[in-house]
């Protein structure tokens, strides 16, 4: 018999803990995030808690963020899992197998029709041990603004500094979207434009056999508008003679990084140019460089790549359950999947 009882209740009944779990295992967490993932369009997020039967310490958390995906008009309910967050007292022998099949148990309960999650090395074995799969890689990609810091992993600071302006010179040569121009205007996103949600329900019915998210105004608003631990931009990419929406991205600027959480573009030649504006806007906020984060599976991908968003190691997987990839063989994954 385990001695961990595991839990499903209302998060407020654990605010404190689960507050104070955060300032030590996921220092910067605001508080209020707790409201807003109760807010989720989707469904507010599932929280399980771990509980020593024999003295009713709280020794782990987990919680399961409910996620609207879409392929071929079918309605994909997703669970992401995140706050996975132990005691150290109980990390060794502790709950953490025991949270995770309790979330499994709640996808087969139909609440669910796959969890997905993106574990560290330390969490890793534990996933696997529950029945997770990992089902494909995750890259963290680069396209230096400045490459300075870049070249001085591989030569002196003298050799760097003097080398980066040849660098970046190469980087507007080799990059595709140098060579690419689509007329249009770059507006900040209309909340009351209704046209938006004609063309993200477009978009995604040309996105045959892909797994996408969910792109409506109401999803959007909670996803960016209202989330409190970054402020984001939507920018929109219209046509200049009609202002007809063409494409769409999603960015956030923290610690001297600009990332992309989301692109979506009515054809593929505007992602181009809307990449090229992205790097406008990371020029003039003195930016490192762009980041995004891309399943490889995502089309995205070729793109970036095209033009000049380099690999930067810092690679993760995602694991599902039941672990099948036969729905998810092609997904849109951005940073706009992950649990923030």
């Amino acid at each position: 018999m385990s001695k961990f009882k595991i839990i499903k209740r209302n998060p407020h009944q654990f605010k404190k803990q689960i507050l104070e779990f955060w300032e030590k295992y996921l220092p910067g967490t605001p508080a209020n995030r707790l409201d807003w993932m109760g807010k989720n369009p989707a469904g507010a997020a599932i929280w399980l808690f771990a509980i020593e039967q024999k003295t009713g310490k709280l020794a782990g958390i987990i919680s399961l963020l409910p996620k609207k995906l879409f392929l071929d008009n079918k309605i994909i309910r997703a669970g992401i899992l995140g706050d996975f967050m132990l005691h150290p007292e109980y990390r060794a022998f502790g709950p953490a197998l025991d949270l995770l099949k309790a979330a499994i148990a709640l996808q087969g309960q139909g609440k669910f029709d796959f969890l997905y999650t993106i574990p560290n090395l330390k969490s890793k074995k534990i996933a696997e041990r529950a029945g997770f799969k990992s089902v494909g890689q995750l890259y963290t990609l680069m396209r230096p603004q400045e490459t300075v810091f870049w070249l001085e992993k591989y030569m002196s600071p003298v050799a760097a500094k003097v080398l980066q302006w040849p660098a970046m010179l190469a980087v507007k040569i080799l990059s595709r979207e140098t060579y690419v121009y689509c007329r249009g205007d770059f507006v900040e996103l209309d909340w009351s434009d209704s046209s938006f949600d004609v063309f993200a329900e477009q978009w995604k019915k040309d996105q045959s056999g892909m797994l996408t998210g969910d792109h409506q105004l109401s999803y959007l608003k909670w996803r960016y508008l209202e989330n409190p631990e970054s402020n984001f931009r939507i920018i929109t990419f219209r046509k200049h003679e009609t202002g007809d929406l063409l494409g769409f991205f999603v960015v956030s600027i923290k610690n001297n990084r600009l990332e992309i959480y989301d692109l979506v573009a009515a054809e593929s030649r505007y992602i181009y140019t809307m990449i090229k504006k992205i790097t406008d806007i990371s020029k003039s906020e003195n930016c490192r460089g762009v980041y995004g984060v891309m399943f490889d599976k995502n089309p995205l991908m070729t793109f970036a790549r095209k033009c000049c968003f380099f690999d930067i190691k810092d690679d993760a997987e995602i694991f599902t359950s039941p672990g099948s990839s036969e729905d998810i063989s092609q997904w849109y994954f951005t940073s706009a999947d992950r649990n923030i």
